[in-house]
């Protein structure tokens, strides 16, 4: 991060001294951008690297010495790119080129005298002309090991991409689980636990504040509820309910086909199931303070009693800048089952299983 300083002479009772000029400050930041994007803060804080991008009323910049940021879009004064961006304005127009942005207005390189208010200024990304990468994402990992009497080994992994246009968004998110305790009798290792679950989805915002889903996926694995793989394919339209620099909210809801193939199933019983099931769901991000973010999501799928009758899904998580591109992230995550389905024997898992991570996160 550059900043400036100012030289002060101060006074004292033997005769003043002459004061040198420091040598010329050695950044120069040209009006047409070719090395960096170049970022200005309000308070004269400037910083050269990449522009990410912006949604929610926050930039994500990306520089080789501070790692990967988000700033408020508000305590921003300038912004220029040497690359070419796609910007929404609040009317659902889209315009590409080199960005400038000024207090008021923005404006493009190419065509300088033509300027729009920035309070239009909606949502900024790399354009695909620009030859950039359009993927970023987040990487934890939490582990817990305990030794002694009992041994036990415990991790959760997960891994958070995302490709984001002025249009659209592509959201790939995974989350594994595993645990395992040493038997003292065998020294022996058994796995008392892991699932995956990876779901993937693209967002296309036909307003500002309406979105589709179009499609949705999710895969699923749980030997221990008796699931090998679960695989739900479906749609969703969603509608943006708050959306300012602190918060957003927003809800969606739609119909999938679900297919689930069974470990071990009842004598006389499918081995598989297929069935439509119905989803609602609703995500919110927060910003408590300026390095602690928020984060809740929830669904609940409504599908046939043989599939498990009503399907919940919760993950809420808080974040904690720690340096750089490194988090703390504390993690809850809860699952429920309304009937969950019996093995050859007839039993049936329990129907919640709760989890309580702390990782560390890094941003890409």
């Amino acid at each position: 991060m550059l900043s400036c300083a100012t030289l002060v002479s101060i006074p004292s009772l033997a005769a003043p001294e002459v004061v040198k000029s420091s040598s010329p400050w050695p950044i120069n930041v040209p009006q047409i951008s070719d090395k960096f994007d170049w970022l200005l803060l309000k308070t004269g804080e400037l910083l050269g690297g990449d522009l990410v991008s912006m949604y929610d009323h926050k930039v994500e910049f990306d520089s080789d010495e501070v790692g990967v940021i988000s700033i408020d879009m508000k305590d921003i004064a300038q912004i220029r790119t040497r690359t070419i961006m796609s910007i929404r304005q609040d009317n659902d127009e889209i315009h590409e080129g080199q960005l400038i942005v000024n207090k008021d207005s923005f404006s493009f390189v190419e065509n300088p005298e033509v300027s729009y208010p920035r309070s239009t200024l909606l949502a900024i990304a790399t354009s695909e002309k620009s030859g950039e990468s359009l993927w970023s994402g987040e990487i934890s990992l939490g582990a817990d090991f305990k030794k002694g009497n009992s041994a036990s080994f415990d991790y959760t992994g997960k891994l958070s991409l995302r490709r984001l246009s002025s249009s659209h968004r592509v959201l790939i998110d995974y989350l594994g689980v595993f645990s395992e305790v040493e038997d003292q009798s065998t020294n022996d290792n058994i796995k008392t636990e892991e699932n995956h679950r990876l779901t993937a989805y693209i967002d296309w915002f036909y307003k500002h504040n309406i979105f589709f889903r179009l499609p949705s996926f999710e895969y699923y694995t749980d030997e221990f509820k008796n699931i090998d793989h679960q695989i739900d394919i479906g749609v969703a339209a969603g509608y943006v309910i708050l959306d300012d620099p602190l918060q957003r909210w927003d809800v969606f809801a739609g119909p999938s086909g679900q297919y689930t193939k069974f470990v071990e199933a009842e004598e006389d019983e499918a081995t598989d199931e297929t069935s439509p099931l119905f989803l609602i769901g609703t995500s919110y991000e927060r910003d408590i303070t300026d390095n602690i973010e928020f984060e809740f999501d929830y669904n609940v799928k409504f599908t046939r009693e043989e599939s498990g009758s009503i399907i919940q899904h919760l993950e809420s998580s808080i974040e904690i800048e720690l340096i750089n591109d490194f988090d703390i992230e504390l993690s809850i995550v809860w699952d429920r089952t309304e009937d969950p389905i019996p093995d050859e024997n007839g039993f049936q898992a329990d129907q919640t299983d709760l989890l309580f991570t702390v990782g560390l996160e890094y941003s890409f």
